[in-house]
């Protein structure tokens, strides 16, 4: 009985080192079968009980990932540390392309909105396609 509780601590440290919730399902499903064997005093009741629990659970975080799960695209730009920077606009190219300056050097911007009848000063990164920053202007 108490090997079943101690296997769920064990799994349950090993889950805090890697980070998966799936190590924490089957911690808890361990568990479950340490209450099994505690209140049934049965190894196959225990045993089934953890297999159970384990695939319903696993089933169960398996779906709540799929369904949480960002696009790679919306992580990376999560990720990225230049969306939401301020870059200053040097000159208008043509179109809705810009040279900016931002971070020390010069970059080519893609405007994702049209300038007011004044010209832009500054604008704000929104994302990246591939070497063009895509800015919306001020």
């Amino acid at each position: 009985m108490i090997a079943w509780f101690i296997a769920a601590v064990l799994v349950l440290i090993v889950e805090l080192f890697v980070g998966t919730i799936y190590l924490l399902v089957v911690s808890a499903a361990l568990f479950g079968a340490g209450l099994t064997a505690w209140l049934f005093d049965s190894l196959a009741a225990s045993i089934i009980t953890a297999a159970v629990l384990a695939a319903v659970g696993v089933w169960w975080a398996h779906g709540w990932i799929k369904k949480h799960r960002r696009p790679p695209v919306e992580e990376s730009a999560r990720n990225d540390l230049d969306i939401g920077q301020t870059v200053q606009i040097l000159r208008h190219l043509h179109g809705n392309l810009y040279e900016v300056h931002y971070r020390g050097t010069l970059w080519q911007a893609q405007a994702e909105n049209t300038a007011g009848t004044s010209a832009p000063q500054t604008a704000v990164i929104t994302g990246k396609n591939g070497n063009f920053l895509l800015i919306h202007l001020n």
